[in-house]
């Protein structure tokens, strides 16, 4: 046993480390005692100063030996501790400290104090989300509410051009206008327009009797008052002598146009809310108004548009095409319009939409003719969607381009043309001509790539808006009936909006990268072909179908509910199909419209169907005869024990208690 012990290992002494503590003591002490001796000679020196004394040398001695105690409390340096304190402490000149009772400052005999009487009160944020929130609903469906108002202002217009152009097509109209033939000058060949409306100008006053007033009711009979103006033959309004100017052009053949200015409202609401605005208050408000306005008496609001009706003013003018030229010349008050930027241009609101309708009802937007501030950032404020304008101007027009439509194009082709670039950054931002490189959007390329810069703003290029094309996916460029060419390398390569990188867990999910092309890498799409009664589908067991072209070849498409059910009984190939894709929660779901079917079962299925509707109607009605018959029994079964429960115990009425049987 006691061979074995052995005994535990002693710790090893590092003397570096020991050494190492002992010089950071040493420094620290060193450092406090120096510290404390410059105070103390500070204090000695200021005391000085203040009450100067005698010089006494026991006092000196005991300085003189009181530094001395400190100097060795110091204790001995190690080596190197010399260099180190000349390094740490340095010689700098003592501050100049002022005695209170000798310092005098001089001040003026008057002393003038600024203050801001603006006091800036700290913005107070409202971090409640659910306020935030509301307010943010609230503001979107008053935008909706008056983007969808002015939509509306824009098709009465429409609508009331319309009307007008309809009134100058009256048979009356044509038959007043005919009594005056030989008033209207008839148009020679090769003469130009403007000649023409010279000589209108003077004929219209020899027969007419013009004293012009811009005024205008819109609830006068139109016609009626036309009628008056040629009996009278006087012209009190410049509504009616452009109507009657108009109504005589047309007589002759002249391509005439009337135009009518929108008055638009804007689309920005009045009444949008802000962090400031205090929702309580603005629902009580609400809820007064509308307590009020039941009370009210509609007779008030029926007087309101009756005077708004008498004070409306419309604006109208008249555009002849010069055959000569090929350019609309406007035609307003009995004069000739040189500067058609200049015909409106007293007006305190904006110009925002001028519609224009032809001989043959055609109706052609014409701002950029009048517009002054045409291509500008504030006129896109005040329009609405411009793919809106086009969509709903192609129902008013005729297919094909007219030549008087293609002089409209050309002139404002030139007009724009005329346009220089613009001088701030801000203002290329959704430029509708210019455009720089940096403002493209993530979707959007210059195509060509070495397109020609139109211009230079702070040598970076300016390209033309024309050469900016939009890029889809394959996907999306399928929605549209087109698929991109084989071995068609992508234009573009940007991160996915919605699909992302399957990941480990705890890993950082990142999303896909989504390769996009331009419609010139793409082809019209082809369908495919159906052989031997089998539909063919998609990847997901579906017809894509967002376009009618998109139908298969040899397949019918049947919008009969049920038929898939049918079908699997007849053992009939039978596919849903897809027409687009919503997303109301987030996700894209397809949307069903209909099944796709090969044409040689189209019949059988659409007679089983019929038969199938028929059985179906046979037991609803079998059901609801049952129903009926069950509700017959169940009323007679109770009637028949309420007289059981009355010829036994009776029942009391108002008149008394009437008793069972007598026995």
């Amino acid at each position: 046993m006691d061979s074995d012990y052995e005994p535990p290992a002693k710790k090893k002494f590092n003397s570096r480390s020991s050494r190492n503590k002992s010089n950071l003591n040493q420094n620290e002490n060193s450092i406090k005692i120096s510290r404390k001796r410059s105070n103390a000679k500070d204090e000695l020196k200021r005391t000085n100063k203040k009450h100067p004394k005698k010089k006494d040398p026991e006092e000196d001695r005991k300085i003189h030996i009181e530094n001395d105690s400190v100097d060795k409390c110091d204790g001995p340096d190690e080596e190197g501790d010399d260099d180190d304190d000349e390094d740490d402490w340095e010689e700098v000149e003592e501050a100049k400290i002022y005695d209170p009772d000798d310092y005098q400052p001089e001040f003026s005999d008057t002393i003038q104090i600024q203050m801001s009487s603006e006091v800036k009160k700290p913005k107070k944020h409202s971090n409640d989300p659910i306020t935030a929130m509301i307010r943010a609903k609230i503001n979107r469906y008053r935008k909706e509410n008056q983007t969808n108002m002015h939509k509306c202002l824009i098709l009465l217009s429409i609508n009331r051009l319309q009307y007008l152009n309809s009134i100058i097509e009256k048979p009356i109209v044509k038959a007043l206008i005919q009594s005056i033939e030989d008033h209207i000058p008839r148009v020679k060949s090769k003469e130009s327009m403007k000649k023409v409306l010279e000589r209108l100008i003077p004929c219209f006053e020899e027969y007419f009797c013009i004293k012009l007033s811009t005024a205008n009711r819109r609830d006068r009979d139109l016609i009626s008052v036309i009628i008056k103006s040629f009996e009278s033959e006087k012209i009190d309004s410049q509504f009616i002598l452009n109507l009657i100017s108009i109504a005589s052009l047309r007589y002759r053949k002249i391509q005439t146009r009337l135009c009518y200015l929108v008055e638009a409202i804007t689309l920005k609401p009045p009444d949008l809310l802000t962090s400031k605005t205090n929702l309580k208050e603005l629902i009580n408000q609400s809820e007064k108004k509308s307590s009020k306005k039941k009370r009210g008496k509609s007779t008030t609001r029926c007087s309101s548009l009756s005077s708004s009706a008498k004070s409306f003013n419309e604006t109208i003018w008249i555009e002849v095409f010069d055959e000569k030229s090929k350019l609309w010349i406007p035609y307003s008050d009995n004069e000739i319009v040189e500067k058609p930027r200049e015909l409106i241009q007293n007006r305190s609101t904006p110009i925002t939409y001028v519609l224009a309708i032809d001989n043959d009802d055609t109706v052609t937007e014409v701002t950029a003719r009048y517009a002054k501030d045409w291509i500008s950032h504030a006129m896109n404020k005040r329009r609405t969607d411009s793919e809106w304008i086009e969509k709903t101007l192609e129902f008013l027009q005729k297919p094909g381009f007219s030549r008087y439509q293609d002089a409209d194009r050309i002139e404002f082709e030139k007009l724009l043309a005329e346009i220089e670039l613009p001088r701030t950054i801000s203002a290329y931002k959704n430029h509708p001509l210019f455009v720089l490189a940096k403002d493209l959007l993530k979707f959007q390329a210059l195509y060509p790539a070495d397109a020609p810069p139109v211009g230079f703003f702070r040598d970076e290029p300016v390209y033309s808006r024309n050469c900016v094309h939009t890029l889809k996916s394959r996907e999306t460029w399928l929605r549209e009936a087109r698929t991109v060419k084989l071995n068609e390398k992508p234009y573009k390569i940007v991160t996915s909006r919605f699909k992302w990188k399957k990941t480990l867990p705890g890993e950082i999910q990142e999303k896909e990268s989504l390769e996009i092309f331009g419609e010139w890498q793409t082809q019209p799409y082809e369908p495919p072909v159906a052989n031997n009664g089998i539909v063919p589908r998609n990847g997901y067991g579906n017809v894509d179908l967002y376009k009618p072209c998109m139908l298969p070849i040899g397949t019918v498409q049947l919008r009969l509910p049920g038929l898939l059910r049918i079908a699997n009984k007849l053992k009939i190939d039978c596919v849903p199909a897809v027409v687009g894709f919503d997303g109301p929660c987030g996700g894209a779901h397809p949307v069903m419209d209909g099944f796709v079917v090969c044409s040689e079962f189209k019949d059988i299925l659409i007679d089983a169907w019929n038969q199938e509707q028929q059985v179906q109607r046979e037991k609803e009605f079998q059901n609801k005869q049952q129903r009926v018959i069950g509700n017959w029994k169940k009323l007679i079964r109770g009637l028949m024990i309420k007289n059981k429960i009355k010829m036994k115990y009776g029942v009391f009425d108002g008149e008394g208690l009437e008793t069972g049987s007598q026995k």
